[in-house]
């Protein structure tokens, strides 16, 4: 088993050697592992970081030259690790910014070998959350609870970016989906990859997370009256979906 992680990048010039440094030295020794970043059109020094990393550690810079948004860095990573993985590889999504500590990977590749989807979440006993902006913790909640009441999805933390997928999963995936494995654009992405991994038969668990926004360096991408309608579009696309699906099995 080897395990490829997918880093969505933008503007994360002052996150990420960090980052790559946590990432080798969890992993090193214990598991190959190659990291795909994308550059999603950072207007900093991110691109130069990565390619000088990838001379000490084993990164594919995957470049957009300009921005296109959360969904489409990580259907362009996805993608691309989905060209090179085996069948029994994980592949591990997860932020760019230091928000997410390596150190859980540990524990998701073990979780791994009983589920397709590993989700390392907040919200459940053990998990938790620091230093993160209040609108952001009512935005998560909000969309967590709508999201349980509408679709009854096994998950507690259903927007949480830090996720392993067994590769046999996302290669099916991108081969029935192709190109549209994401289409959305901003952070409702993750939400949208995990609805179409559960839908296509992924068996989700979860682990418990911390998430440190005050690890973070730089400026949040997060626009909160943007993002809330994405996520609300979002939701009554695949409610109707889902609504035409079941009325077509009554049939």
């Amino acid at each position: 088993m080897r395990c490829f992680i997918v880093l969505p990048c933008f503007n994360e010039e002052k996150n990420v050697k960090l980052l790559i440094h946590s990432i080798d030295h969890v992993l090193k020794n214990k598991i190959p592992y190659k990291i795909i970043a994308v550059n999603d059109g950072s207007r900093d020094l991110t691109c130069k970081v990565l390619k000088e990393l990838s001379a000490d550690y084993p990164i594919r810079v995957v470049e957009h030259y300009i921005n296109m948004g959360l969904g489409a860095a990580l259907r362009s990573g996805l993608l691309a690790a989905t060209e090179e993985v085996f069948d029994d590889d994980v592949v591990i999504t997860m932020d760019s910014d230091n928000t997410h500590d390596p150190k859980h990977i540990l524990g998701m590749l073990a979780a791994s070998k009983k589920a397709d989807i590993v989700v390392g979440s907040r919200y459940v006993e053990g998990g938790a959350q620091l230093n993160v902006p209040s609108h952001r913790v009512v935005l998560s909640r909000f969309i967590n609870t709508l999201v349980g009441k509408l679709f009854k999805l096994p998950v507690k933390d259903t927007t949480s970016g830090f996720r392993c997928f067994r590769a046999i999963l996302l290669k099916r995936l991108c081969a029935l989906l192709k190109g549209s494995i994401i289409d959305s654009k901003g952070f409702e992405s993750s939400l949208e990859l995990l609805f179409k991994a559960v839908h296509l038969g992924g068996f989700p668990v979860e682990i418990p997370i911390l998430l440190d926004y005050g690890k973070k360096e730089g400026k949040s991408k997060l626009r909160i009256f943007s993002t809330i309608l994405n996520y609300l579009v979002l939701l009554f696309k695949f409610r109707h979906l889902l609504q035409k699906s079941n009325s077509r099995n009554l049939c």
